[in-house]
């Protein structure tokens, strides 16, 4: 009588993973990606009533201060790259919320997925080209642009994942389910700081 009542249970149980199981492996992933209004708000040019000259002068003054590495220093062209290297990426990037339901998906923020910090080493390259404009003789123009340049890798010659944009144009990544691509782009904490510390030069 006991044998008889446990094969009855094991068998409910059985018809339970039966319909149950690919019912939650099949349930809707939903993705909510990061906000891209930055991306129009955001302004990398400014105007000064000064010579370039000038403008070129606190520039420099503001690279020999600044925590930034210099690539390249171009006074005749009035132009410079600046980078640097953070394992901080989140303060730098978002790439929205991800939930994949199901039994065992994933839930939580897309770029803990892409680029985890534990197992491997996840790198965030960031390279900022800067430009003035001399006008006329009395206004300057200074643009700026941000690259960012992602990286997971086990070792130096073992990548993981790779992904490269900019300010202007996040990165897109295409999902098996072809009604959601996955998007990362900047925080745009970086330009912001940029463009305030660049605004002073007045």
């Amino acid at each position: 009588m006991v044998k008889s009542i446990e094969a009855r249970i094991l068998c409910r149980f059985s018809m339970f993973l039966i319909f149950v199981v690919p019912l939650l492996q099949c349930s809707p992933t939903a993705y909510i990606p990061p906000d891209t209004s930055g991306i129009q708000t955001l302004s990398n040019t400014i105007e000064y009533e000064q010579h370039a000259e000038e403008i070129w002068t606190k520039l420099s003054h503001y690279i020999s201060q600044s925590s930034y590495g210099l690539d390249s220093l171009d006074a005749k062209n009035y132009y410079a790259e600046l980078s640097f290297v953070s394992k901080r990426f989140h303060k730098y990037l978002d790439g929205g919320f991800l939930n994949e339901s199901g039994f065992n998906g994933y839930k939580g923020d897309f770029l803990e997925l892409v680029l985890p910090t534990g197992d491997y080493k996840s790198t965030l390259t960031c390279n900022i080209s800067i430009q003035l404009t001399q006008n006329n003789l009395s206004t300057t123009t200074l643009s700026f642009l941000v690259s960012y340049e992602t990286m997971y890798a086990k070792t130096k010659k073992n990548v993981l994942s790779q992904y490269k944009f900019d300010s202007q144009n996040p990165m897109l990544i295409s999902s098996e389910d072809p009604a959601i691509n996955f998007t990362i782009l900047p925080s745009f904490l970086l330009e912001k700081q940029l463009y305030k510390s660049f605004s002073k030069f007045h």
